[in-house]
């Protein structure tokens, strides 16, 4: 599927770098610092889903020092990663598992406050208190969470199975 030019709006209104501009809070909402939001948007939308360090700091208007240590945040959760390049330039691209292990950060951090929910459970004593049904609530859905991270490598290779077959079952575009 090709993306449309950068002029020219999408059905919603928007322009590429419109979108681009969106895409960057919405990773900034999900805890990214600014720059980091904006390295994973240009990298996802850029026509070669690579750049060097230098061309992002000029694209995204920020200083090279700030694109460089973002981008060390980014390799270090996961998100991105080097591209070997004949130059001697840092080049990087998002990786191929980025979301899931956005996803899988995520399940992690909310499963861990169980353990956190049990402590406050502990302090409370069998008493009532107007907190437990929350502790209680906060426990509950974060063995949730501990489920659907243990569960989610075999969701993940059962939706890798079934987009492949999918793929091979359509026509490719002309």
């Amino acid at each position: 599927m090709s993306r449309p030019p950068a002029g020219r709006p999408s059905a919603g209104g928007r322009t590429l770098p419109q979108v681009m501009e969106s895409l960057g809070r919405f990773f900034h909402q999900l805890g990214m610092p600014p720059i980091a939001g904006r390295m994973l948007a240009w990298l996802a939308v850029s026509e070669s889903g690579s750049d060097s360090l230098d061309a992002m700091a000029v694209a995204l208007k920020a200083s090279k020092a700030s694109v460089s240590s973002m981008a060390r945040l980014l390799a270090e959760r996961g998100l991105v990663e080097r591209v070997p390049v004949l130059e001697r330039r840092d080049c990087y691209r998002l990786r191929t598992d980025a979301w899931e292990n956005v996803l899988r950060t995520r399940l992690a951090a909310i499963a861990s406050a169980k353990g956190l929910a049990d402590e406050g459970l502990w302090l409370l004593g069998d008493g009532e208190h107007p907190a437990r049904a929350r502790l209680e609530s906060l426990r509950e859905f974060s063995e949730l969470c501990a489920s659907l991270e243990r569960e989610l490598p075999s969701f993940l290779e059962r939706l890798r199975r079934s987009s492949t077959r999918a793929r091979r079952a359509s026509p490719l575009p002309r």
